[in-house]
This record gives structure tokens, C-alpha cells and sequence, in this order.
């Protein structure tokens, strides 16, 4: 190995670790995160559905529609966080840590399979800095600070153990190769029950096999194909039974909200947060564009250099493969009527973080790229809990304080709760009041204004809060 040669590993290696445990450390403080929002909503009706005794395979046949049917990732996932964690906020999060880290190994072991099948050199190098990058940036802020998102944690990760399989079995033995396409229906029915954005999995399946190698699929990849099909047919047909109408927000529509959608997908691939969007639509614009450059700048810069260097590596087909990939994994979510999240970008960004490896896996441009993705993801991180409300981490230790200070006080039934700011109360919400307080909650009124008589929890648009008593 020539002396270049030998300096450009060193510099790979030393960007590869650097990021994973700039990475780890940027997570480390989600341990700390308490519950907060649909936290309390899934906790309680765990604890409830644990106390009856129900059967573990009730949660996958419910009897009664729940918004979203996710039976892996929701109702059998917080009966777990009861039953075994004793309904800890410490130790659900610690569990949304380790998904984290699972699912960014998912994304390394699907860009190492994939660099073997695309005949790439230095497919360790790849697999290693892929998944540190990808463990790096904020598209994951909420499934680990936020218990109740750990579906997109999952989803991940058998996302990405589906594409490994898919694209392992062109190269196996004859019997590995039926063990690994007869495995694709099984991890994408345990997709399908964590998250509903897995039904686009058989279409991605065939983008990355054209990025392989553009040539049509033999006999047993069809028909492993088909019975993902399969699979997600009878998914739909089990879900239009099982679910119920969905909030308003989460309805498809065709109009500006397809522009506004596809914005925020742009400000997700350049690792920008949610929050200073936010802010720089509706709160403090110059604050809030600053927050964007910080973090959009380097990422932008990290993409550039990696395209510039890998200009040639990959064929132009292949380039377009990246492009549909990215597209086609993010389309549900680009005619929602409201709702946009950096995580829905969660699937859309793998394929293309693993071209941006493979561009400087050989080029000691690796250290300058990775610590430009550092950069922006520590900005992104910290920014975002360091924000006051209505930031979302915010809210959640606001909430948490809250509850802390009623908790001691002995607190009569019904109770009546006045919200000025319903947003900030979600954090909270009835079923928080209802969990931390010991409290039905059904004996839990939430309203803009408190009755003519008896106690209520005022709670003042700034957070702060006050007990009205009868006489006032």
C-alpha cells in the first residue's frame, strides 16, 4: 500500500469512529427525556389492557378500532414497557436508544450487502462510516427522545434487513438463497405491523434492484417479490377493518400542501429540524434562518463534495435509481394535509447516505465530510433541546416539571382542567394528569373554560399554573 494510499484509510477510520461517537454521545442525553404527549396516551392504555389479562395476541385482532394499527410497535411494544419495565421513562428510553443503534446496524449490513452485489471496493469501509452517518443525523431527534415514535426506530431496521436479504440472495448458495427470499415476507409483515410506510417496500425493492444491475428478476425473486405483494394486499385489507378515521392532519390531499411538503423534504436532506422551520414561518425569522443555515450549510457542503468526488463512479441510471429511491420512499407523506416530520424521511435517506459513503470511502475527504455532518447534526440536536416551547423537548420538560409539582398535593374528583394553549397542554394531556395523578380519566375535564363552581386547574398560556377555587 502506497503511503496516500495508507493515509487515506487512516483518515477513513479516524472519520468513521470520530462520528459514531460524536453520535453516540449527541443520543446519550434522550436517557433523560421523560414521557410526554401520546407517551401517557399508549402508557395507560397498556397498564389498563395488562390489568385485564388480555391475551398478547389481542393487540394484533383488536376488538375495538384504534387511529393507527400497529400492534408491533404500539400496543404490544407499550404492553412490554408496562409489563417488563414497570412503565419507566429511563428504561423505555434506554430501549429507544438501542432500536436507534439496531436500526443505524440495519442501515450498515444493507450498505455493506449492497457494495458486494455492486462489486464496490472497500465494502467495510462503507458499511462502517454508512451507519455512522446515518446514526448521526437528526431524522431520528424524535423516535429517541420520544418514546411513543420508537415505530420509526423499528421500520428502520427491518427496512433495511429486507434490502440486505433482497439484495444478499443474487450471490448466495442455492439453500441460502431460498432462506433469505422466503425471509422477505416475514420481516415485511413485521414492517407492516410497526408502521404503515412499509407498504412502499415491494417498489423500493425494485429501485435497488435496478441500482444493482438493470436487468429483469429471475424466477425466485419474482415470486419472493409477489409474496411481499401479497403481504401488503392483505395488510390493507386488515387494516381497512382494524383502523379507525384518522386525525385531520394525516388525511392525502392534492394542493399547496404538496408544495409545503416537498419543501420540508428538502430541509430534511439537509439535516434542518423541524423546530427552526417553525420558527422561521410563525416566531423569531431571523433566529430561525440562522438556526437553518447552521445546519443546512454544512450538509449542503458534505452532499456537494460527495457528489463532486464520486461524479463518475456510479452510471447515471444509478443516479436516477437514487433519486426515485429517495421519492418513492417519502410519497405518502408528500400529500399529507398537515403533519411533516424529519423522521418521515427516515427510509428516503438510506440509500442515498450509503452513495455519499461510497463517493469518499477512498479519499481521505472522508474526515472533512464527516465532521461536516457532525456539525450539523450537533447543531440541529442541541438546538432543538435547548429551545423553549414550543419546542417539542421543551414542552416535554415543561410538562414533566408540571407534574412533579402537582403530584404531592391531594387532589379532589372530578377534576377540572382550564388550557389556554392546548398546544403546550399536550405535552401533558388528559391522560398524563391521569397517570401521574393516580386519577380516572374520565374524572379528568379538559376545557378552554373552568365551570361555574367547584376546583379547577387553570394552566396560563405561559405554562405557569394556579388552582380557581369556587369563591373566585
Amino acid at each position: 500500500m502506497t503511503l496516500p494510499a495508507r493515509n487515506a484509510t487512516l483518515f477513513f477510520w479516524i472519520a468513521t469512529t470520530l462520528l459514531a461517537v460524536l453520535s453516540l454521545l449527541m443520543w446519550w442525553p434522550a436517557l433523560t427525556t421523560p414521557f410526554w404527549g401520546d407517551d401517557y396516551v399508549f402508557l395507560h392504555a397498556a397498564h389498563a389492557t395488562n390489568a385485564t389479562g388480555a391475551p398478547w395476541w389481542s393487540d394484533f385482532w383488536p376488538s375495538s378500532p384504534p387511529r393507527f394499527w400497529r400492534p408491533l410497535s404500539q400496543e404490544g411494544y407499550w404492553r412490554w414497557i408496562d409489563a417488563s419495565l414497570g412503565g419507566s421513562a429511563h428504561g423505555a428510553h434506554a430501549i429507544s436508544l438501542l432500536l436507534h443503534v439496531l436500526a443505524t446496524l440495519g442501515v450498515a449490513l444493507f450498505a455493506f450487502r449492497l457494495a458486494r452485489a455492486c462489486r464496490w471496493s472497500h465494502t467495510g469501509r462503507i458499511a462502517a462510516l454508512a451507519g455512522a452517518v446515518y446514526g448521526g443525523l437528526t431524522m431520528h431527534l424524535l423516535p429517541v427522545h420520544w418514546a411513543a415514535a420508537a415505530n420509526n426506530a423499528l421500520l428502520t431496521l427491518f427496512t433495511t434487513l429486507l434490502l440486505a436479504a433482497w439484495v444478499s440472495a443474487r450471490d448466495a448458495t442455492p439453500l441460502l438463497r431460498f432462506a433469505l427470499l422466503a425471509s422477505l415476507p416475514v420481516v415485511l409483515a413485521l414492517a407492516l405491523l410497526s408502521k404503515e410506510s412499509a407498504a412502499l417496500t415491494p417498489v423500493l425493492m425494485l429501485v435497488v434492484a435496478a441500482f444493482i444491475a438493470v436487468r429483469r428478476l429471475d424466477r425466485g425473486e419474482l415470486v419472493a417479490w409477489l409474496a411481499c405483494v401479497a403481504v401488503v394486499a392483505l395488510w390493507l385489507v386488515l387494516r381497512a377493518r382494524f383502523t379507525a378515521n384518522t386525525d385531520a392532519s394525516y388525511e392525502l390531499r392534492l394542493g399547496s400542501n404538496v408544495l409545503r411538503n416537498a419543501a420540508s423534504f428538502g430541509a430534511w436532506l439537509l439535516n434542518v429540524p423541524r423546530e427552526a422551520m417553525r420558527m422561521a414561518v410563525a416566531g423569531e425569522r431571523i433566529h430561525g434562518l440562522a438556526w437553518i443555515a447552521a445546519t443546512a450549510l454544512p450538509m449542503l457542503a458534505a452532499w456537494a463534495i460527495a457528489g463532486w468526488h464520486g461524479r463518475t463512479l456510479l452510471t447515471r441510471w444509478q443516479w436516477l435509481c437514487i433519486g426515485a429511491f429517495a421519492l418513492l420512499a417519502y410519497a405518502p407523506y408528500f400529500l399529507f394535509a398537515w403533519n411533516s416530520y424529519e423522521y418521515y424521511a427516515a427510509i428516503a435517506v438510506i440509500l442515498p447516505v450509503i452513495v455519499l459513503v461510497r463517493c469518499v470511502a477512498t479519499d481521505r475527504v472522508a474526515l472533512l465530510v464527516a465532521a461536516l455532518v457532525a456539525v450539523s447534526s450537533w447543531i440541529a440536536v442541541e438546538g432543538t433541546r435547548r429551545l423553549d416551547h414550543p419546542g417539542l423537548i421543551g414542552r416535554a420538560q415543561w410538562a414533566e416539571a408540571t407534574l412533579q409539582a402537582l403530584e404531592p398535593q391531594r387532589i379532589a374528583t372530578p377534576l377540572y382542567v382550564s388550557v389556554a394553549d392546548e398546544q403546550r397542554f399536550y405535552a401533558i394531556g388528559q391522560m398524563g394528569l391521569a397517570w401521574r395523578l393516580g386519577l380516572p380519566p374520565e374524572q379528568i375535564h379538559v376545557a378552554r373554560e373552568c365551570p361555574s363552581s367547584g376546583p379547577c386547574l387553570v394552566i396560563e398560556a405561559d405554562g405557569r399554573w394556579r388552582w380557581r377555587h369556587a369563591a373566585e
